[in-house]
């Protein structure tokens, strides 16, 4: 009894494991101040946080050509996919050589 219940935790933990996501998490920005994030996918339904340039915008996926599923302050929402930008890096200064 004792090695099924010790087989069985092990089991549970690996599946807690296997189920963590490392997938790396894409950042995006909002180009506009107070833009609306809603409940579902459709401007009728409830807005549930208003996102500034500031805020940390994490895309979850593309719903549909319109739509983007994204989390702003642990918040899951829809956003218009026209009112997002991606990121783009900044550039690492380049040594300057010497002749």
């Amino acid at each position: 009894m004792k090695k099924l219940l010790l087989s069985l935790v092990l089991f549970i933990q690996l599946g807690f494991v296997m189920a963590h996501d490392n997938k790396p998490v894409m950042v995006v920005q909002v180009k506009n101040e107070n833009v609306k994030m809603f409940q579902q996918a459709g401007t009728s339904t409830p807005v549930i946080y208003t996102i500034t340039t500031e805020d940390r915008v994490e895309l979850i996926r593309k719903w549909n050509t319109h739509w983007t599923m994204v989390k702003v302050n642990d918040k899951v929402g829809y956003v218009l996919h026209s009112e997002l930008t991606y990121l783009k890096d900044k550039p690492e200064p380049r040594a300057i050589a010497k002749r």
